[in-house]
């Protein structure tokens, strides 16, 4: 009778210490959960920001594209405005001042 009173507190022992252990793998179970929602929140927000610098990206592109543009269109004029010098310059080379 004695065994089984204590195979019986036992079992209830090992039963008490089953029902705490699935409370803590419960609760770490919750806090994991938790955790990787956070980190999709945080993979979205980055993702959204990626998306905004990227349009800003291509933005300078285009800005840095125009600039070559007018700075190559800036050369040759001033290499066409010193070609017009020149002639100017060899054109006037033979008027006498009086």
């Amino acid at each position: 009778m004695e065994a089984s009173t204590s195979g019986v507190v036992r079992g209830a022992k090992l039963a008490e210490d089953a029902g705490e252990a699935l409370m803590e793998i419960e609760s770490v179970s919750q806090y994991i959960s938790d955790l990787t929602g956070k980190i999709a929140e945080s993979a979205k927000a980055q993702s959204e920001a990626a998306v905004g610098v990227n349009a800003t990206m291509n933005v300078i592109q285009e800005i840095t594209t125009q600039t070559s543009d007018g700075t190559s269109q800036t050369a040759a004029s001033i290499g066409a405005l010193a070609d017009l010098s020149d002639e100017l310059q060899k054109s006037v080379a033979g008027f006498r001042l009086p």
